[in-house]
């Protein structure tokens, strides 16, 4: 996977529909605070110390990785798979604005949460 230098490079060529799809994901993630956003050639990364989130377009629609804590349920949700021993991607298909709502703002907001900081316990003290 290539880095790519800007967001912008990423969504050259693709579905106007998508890229306004991904853009509106983009918006959701914006909402939460600061992050860094990490693109790549298959896809686009969101980080604070740790990734939360990815976005890529697959021909007209807009694929989704968010990272939580726990399993959630969601309409557009297609799987749930450990990624680590405690965080959980969810896979998540959006082809429509109106997929682009609160329930989804509100598992982006718990992955800037809960595993945007980083998931590793500290140690005890």
């Amino acid at each position: 996977m290539a880095e790519l230098a800007s967001v912008g490079a990423y969504l050259e060529g693709k579905d106007p529909g998508a890229v306004a799809l991904f853009r509106g994901f983009e918006e959701l993630v914006e909402r939460c605070g600061p992050s860094e956003p990490a693109p790549r050639s298959s896809i686009v990364y969101w980080r604070r110390k740790r990734v939360f989130v990815g976005a890529y377009i697959e021909r007209k629609r807009l694929e989704l990785n968010v990272d939580l804590l726990r399993e959630a349920e969601h309409p557009c949700k297609l799987t749930a798979f450990p990624h680590t021993k405690r965080v959980i991607t969810h896979r998540l298909r959006v082809t429509e604005p109106a997929q682009l709502d609160d329930a989804l703002a509100a598992l982006v907001a718990e992955a800037y949460e809960d595993v945007g900081p980083g998931t590793r316990v500290p140690p005890p003290a």
